[in-house]
């Protein structure tokens, strides 16, 4: 989460605990009573559970007394991701195997097409999902249910991560009624209207440039023709692309560092990476 969400996270959890002893309104939304909250329940408190875990769809609960919970989802208005840097091991427990060779082929066609015109070199491509214009996104349902689109923002199985509302806003509202105004039920409508069009968005990774990202799992990897005959430094994107292509992969937790690595040891293919910074 970005310092901006956490803080907005923390201000939704400190209005709601100033109000812990109050009762919510008797007249709940009937999507909110679908979920089992209760009319008039008395609040417990909140805790913010957002960074707790990548699990974690649920920012803020408020625990009610005998009433299932509120889950929110809480999102700034200018928020890009539903779901930022999907690993491999997450998407599988989210979207199952068939949904990862799906994915890793379109990955593989993006990558491919995009080393055409490329001006900075990458060897993966890793993902997220959220709302993305130009041509690092792909719809969404061009690889993946209408289903996954909830699954996404609401995250899957039961218990506290799974939220049941969302809640977007530039600010906390100032009170309990406000809050319960301004939560919305976690359907393919609201997160399509709110992400804009649900999209996968692909990350290819500069080394050169880019730090931790490199450490992200990548669904296409490029792969050399051949080894060349000695150690060589490629900078140039369109050298590096000149000698093999792209390839789909395996759910084997791959990632930008250690295809870097193979390409070093393997094909004499040297793609200078950026060096942490040495405090003294």
């Amino acid at each position: 989460m970005s310092k901006l969400s956490d803080l907005f996270e923390a201000q939704i959890v400190k209005m709601v605990n100033a109000h812990a002893g109050q009762s919510l309104p008797l007249n709940l939304p009937t999507w909110l009573m679908d979920e089992g909250v209760a009319p008039g329940a008395r609040i417990l408190g909140a805790v913010g559970i957002g960074s707790q875990d990548r699990k974690n769809k649920t920012d803020v609960v408020i625990y009610l007394e005998r009433s299932e919970p509120i889950k929110i989802s809480a999102k700034l208005r200018n928020a890009d991701y539903f779901g930022n840097w999907y690993g491999h091991q997450r998407f599988l427990e989210e979207f199952g195997s068939d949904a990862f060779l799906r994915m890793t082929a379109a990955a593989t066609l993006f990558a491919n097409r995009w080393a055409r015109t490329a001006t900075a070199p990458y060897v993966g491509v890793s993902i997220c999902f959220g709302k993305r214009t130009g041509h690092t996104g792909q719809r969404f349902t061009e690889i993946f249910t209408i289903e996954d689109i909830l699954t996404v923002a609401r995250g899957y199985g039961d218990g506290i991560s799974v939220a049941n509302c969302m809640y977007i806003a530039d600010t906390c509202a100032s009170d309990i009624p406000g809050l319960i105004n301004s939560l919305e039920a976690i359907t393919i409508e609201s997160v399509n209207r709110v992400a804009e069009e649900f999209k996968v968005i692909y990350r290819p990774i500069n080394p050169i440039t880019e730090g931790t990202n490199r450490g992200k799992n990548v669904y296409t990897r490029f792969l050399p023709e051949k080894r060349l005959d000695t150690p060589t430094v490629i900078r140039d994107p369109e050298l590096l692309f000149s000698l093999g292509r792209f390839v789909e992969v395996g759910p084997s937790r791959l990632n930008h560092n250690h295809i870097l690595d193979d390409l070093e040891d393997n094909y004499n293919i040297i793609i200078p990476r950026k060096e942490k910074k040495i405090e003294y």
